[in-house]
């Protein structure tokens, strides 16, 4: 820790922390997309008893700790950036409304990220949930976690989302927005490492809107 704070540029704030069960499934995860274009590095913590250390040492010399899987993460952004995003985000408002209707009870809320720059979409965990390894340690001991909602964060200047949009005003009902909807959800859920419900029907989803996707460019 006060190797990593010797390091922090000016303006950084606080200490960027991940925790995942490998060193490759964090270093991979889009929540890290934001911050690393910050220029700021971000601890891959990976051992059991992570979840429990930071959330008893919270600070180190005058410096927060925070989660980029947090869902209070504030990374500041340019003018220019938040301007492209509030108008893109704008624009979007009925694609979340969708799918906020298509996945129900399964997700707290959906919106707009601003920790993503090269993903569609990531789950984060809102104040006071249970993050992803956290209810995978609870569980491998024989303990249910508490009920925890994610919230699904949307890229809004993503050009699948950009398109998805446009398939949406093309055609309001469409089961198509529905199964993409699906699949961004569980491919979320894949990232952060939680097993899919129903990994067959995924697959058949995957496989359909693939080939919708292979005859659509065919032609």
């Amino acid at each position: 820790l006060a190797d990593y704070v010797s390091r922090m540029p000016e303006g950084q704030e606080a200490i960027y922390y991940a925790i995942g069960e490998t060193r490759r499934a964090v270093a991979d995860s889009p929540h890290l997309e934001a911050v690393r274009k910050k220029g700021y590095e971000v601890l891959f913590m990976t051992d059991l008893i992570d979840s429990w250390a930071t959330e008893g040492l919270r600070e180190f010399q005058g410096k927060k700790l925070v989660s980029v899987q947090d869902a209070n993460l504030k990374v500041d952004v340019s003018d220019e950036e938040k301007k492209e995003r509030e108008e893109k985000t704008s624009s979007l408002k009925g694609l979340f409304e969708r799918a906020q209707a298509v996945l129900g009870a399964r997700v707290k809320e959906v919106r707009a990220s601003d920790r993503l720059t090269d993903s569609p979409a990531c789950l984060v965990v809102p104040p006071g949930g249970v993050s992803p390894t956290l209810e995978r340690v609870l569980r491998a001991h024989g303990k249910e976690p508490p009920a925890s909602q994610r919230i699904l964060e949307v890229n809004p200047t993503h050009p699948l989302i950009a398109a998805l949009q446009t398939v949406a005003d093309r055609d309001p009902a469409s089961s198509q927005v529905s199964e993409w909807i699906e699949v961004l959800y569980e491919q979320a859920l894949l990232t952060e490492g939680t097993p899919i419900e129903d990994p067959q029907r995924f697959a058949r989803r995957l496989t359909t809107l693939l080939q919708q996707a292979v005859t659509a460019a065919a032609q």
